[in-house]
């Protein structure tokens, strides 16, 4: 059990483009099919994020749309044996992984010190332990939800990537 949460809060996948262009070219390429702001995807869906050499970002952005929990690409631009490559993984933002986190352990501190006052004082309703337990349940369903709401977000991505570094820029 704490392998699979630990699995739904961190797991990555990694992945790997490659560019027939060079280094310059593909930056620019890749920039040129996605938007710096998500105020540009206001009317369409979009690849949204900073594009640089260094360090690569990028989310899908549905229109009226907003999920905390969808997978971002972090990546950055390699040149190995003259070949460029878009190196990097899918993994959800720091700050969701940061927050669930403390979310989790304040559920379980709240459960034992719960636990402790019912065990001690006996003053307290039997189910009364069960709210850290509960609310433990609905950030694992809040997790799990989002997840499975963006679980074609990877595809996506990968799809306006190659897209890049194809022959002809789609629209």
């Amino acid at each position: 059990m704490l392998h699979w949460l630990i699995n739904l809060l961190y797991s990555s996948t990694d992945a790997e483009f490659e560019s027939r262009f060079s280094l310059e070219e593909s930056v620019a390429r890749l920039k040129r099919v996605t938007s710096r702001f998500a105020f540009c995807a206001l009317t369409c869906q979009r690849a949204v994020g900073p594009v640089r050499e260094t360090r690569v970002s990028l989310q899908r952005v549905i229109p009226f749309v907003g999920n905390s929990f969808k997978p971002f690409f972090i990546g950055r631009f390699v040149l190995s044996n003259q070949q460029v490559k878009l190196t990097g993984r899918f993994t959800m933002s720091r700050f969701v992984r940061i927050f669930m986190s403390l979310w989790f352990g304040f559920c379980i501190l709240l459960w034992i010190g719960m636990m402790v006052i019912l065990i001690t004082r006996h003053s307290m309703n039997w189910w009364f332990p069960f709210t850290g337990l509960g609310m433990f349940c609905c950030g694992i369903a809040l997790v799990w939800t989002g997840k499975w709401f963006a679980r074609n977000d990877p595809a996506w991505l990968s799809e306006v990537i190659k897209s890049a570094f194809s022959e002809k820029i789609s629209g």
